[in-house]
């Protein structure tokens, strides 16, 4: 009996322990749920997407908090606007972990979320925007990022002249004596120097100027961060979500004494701690990376332009094979991978084929080059430029679309020395000459000039085409005149090369 009991004390002990192991690991983390979304590569559309499907989980599972794990060197300037304000339209609160460096439009991201901590050692700044060629754009879009930066930094309450610095090289960051930090054009702190005001600079400015990179501890000091932290635990140990007047956010112990201090105690009411709350990690999936790697500007330049190369060789050989194949593939990847960037490429890509039917219009059935041509190499290119617009900056637009044009030029030039030396293209094209030395001859032409002169009858009417009789043969002539009807008597006027011209005789 003893033996059954303790038996039984154990399943019921045991029992016990599975059941209170859900609602210990409830009270450590206080029911909090974190997303984790990843920002490790290069800025573009295909990121933009990745963190737009990430914020869109995070509010369907009502998460607490959404963190973004930033480390990026920056990258197109465009997606980046559009994630921030993807950022700035959610009502979660946001923390960006500078997880080594935000540089660039990485800087922009984190400075439109409601935190930033950032890890010891790490950097964030230098977001000036520049070109392909990594050359410094006009003062037109300079002011534009600049502004854009400035409003991204107050909104979040932090120093715009800060951010202003990271942006333009020009101005001075400076400290003045009590304390505020601003900027300065070349001609201001020159004539507040002047002056004998005593300022400590920052970032110097003027034509040979630096662009403001901050380190952690900087950050720190300019309060432009919030904390730092070693790792995302470490960052979660550091948060509480706190309800101010009916908006959640979430806030270190020591902002939270800041915000009692000025909206009272009442107003401030904390909600639960992050601290080992759940992490749900936005994957990025295998899909992801193939969305962003095909479209990539170099990557899409390149589909474009073999996938343009394809239908060409495809035009000029019979039948239909692997150029064509090879061709709608690489056009279809373009079209279709703009596509899942929220881009209206199914239009595009109907105009592009639209396009290639006039072409083919063009070339097999009318003569010559047309309106049909014209109309269809236009659908065309404004299809392809209609994507690179939507998809990147206007510069790396047409980037893309003098790559693509460039490259299916110089490799149709290439194909057509390469492939007639292929056996595949011998066995599809006929390259036997049939000249006289091997034996073949050409029906002989008739010298119709012996016919001028001479008169013979019509023996169909002529409208003006039709047939005659002249010296008992029948020859296919034109009138010079009117209708002449049949049986009428006419005469050879002139011959041009193949055509006789006839005219009717005057039986008076």
């Amino acid at each position: 009996m003893k033996t059954k009991k303790r038996i039984f004390s154990g399943l019921l002990i045991l029992v016990g322990s599975l059941l209170l192991i859900p609602w210990l690991a409830a009270v450590s983390s206080n029911g909090a749920l974190v997303y984790v979304i990843n920002i490790r590569n290069e800025i573009g559309n295909g990121l933009r997407v990745y963190i737009d499907n990430g914020i869109q989980q995070a509010s369907d599972a009502e998460a607490d908090a959404i963190i973004f794990d930033v480390h990026t060197p920056g990258g197109a300037v465009g997606a980046a606007r559009d994630i921030i304000d993807a950022i700035q339209r959610t009502e979660i609160p946001t923390i960006a972990y500078v997880n080594t460096e935000a540089i660039s439009a990485g800087a922009m991201i984190s400075l439109s979320c409601d935190q930033i901590v950032m890890r010891y050692g790490g950097a964030i700044g230098d977001s000036a925007p520049v070109s392909l060629q990594g050359e410094e754009l006009s003062e037109k879009v300079v002011s534009y990022i600049r502004g854009k930066i400035r409003a991204t930094a107050e909104r979040q309450g932090r120093n715009p002249d800060i951010a202003a610095a990271m942006v333009d090289k020009r101005l001075y960051l400076v400290r003045l004596m009590d304390g505020e930090i601003i900027t300065l054009r070349e001609e201001e702190y020159i004539e507040r120097k002047e002056l004998g005001e005593a300022m400590e600079i920052i970032a110097a400015g003027g034509a040979e100027g630096e662009l403001l990179t901050l380190t952690a501890e900087e950050a720190l000091e300019y309060n432009l961060a919030d904390a730092e932290a070693d790792t995302v635990e470490d960052l979660l140990a550091l948060y509480q979500i706190v309800e101010i007047d009916g908006e959640r956010k979430a806030l270190t112990t020591d902002a939270i004494a800041q915000q009692q201090i000025g909206f009272g105690n009442a107003s401030v009411q904390v909600i639960k701690s992050l601290k080992n709350a759940t992490q749900e990690t936005v994957l990025v999936t295998v899909a992801d990376r193939f969305v962003f790697f095909i479209t990539s500007p170099l990557i899409s330049a390149t589909l474009l332009g073999l996938g343009t190369l394809g239908l060409f060789v495809e035009i000029r050989t019979p039948g239909f094979g692997i150029p064509g194949i090879a061709g709608l593939t690489c056009l279809g990847l373009f079209f279709w991978g703009h596509r899942l960037l929220n881009i209206s490429a199914d239009y595009a890509a109907l105009a592009f084929v639209v396009g290639v039917g006039l072409l083919l219009l063009e070339l097999f059935v009318i003569p010559g080059f047309g309106i049909a041509g014209i109309g269809g190499v236009a659908l065309m290119l404004g299809s392809v430029f209609f994507v690179f617009r939507n998809a990147y900056e206007l510069e790396t637009a047409f980037f893309g679309m003098s790559f693509a044009i460039i490259l299916a030029f110089a490799l149709a030039i290439a194909l057509s020395y390469v492939l007639p030396k292929t056996r595949t293209w011998n066995h599809l094209v006929l390259n036997a000459a049939m000249d006289s030395g091997a034996g073949f001859h050409s029906a002989p032409r008739e010298d119709f000039q012996a016919y001028v002169g001479k008169t013979g009858v019509a023996l169909t009417p002529l409208r003006p085409a039709g047939t005659v009789l002249v010296d008992d043969k029948r020859l296919d002539v034109v009138t010079v005149g009117d209708f002449i009807l049949r049986d009428t008597p006419v005469k050879v006027n002139s011959v041009e090369g193949s055509k006789i011209f006839v005219e009717a005789i005057d039986e008076a």
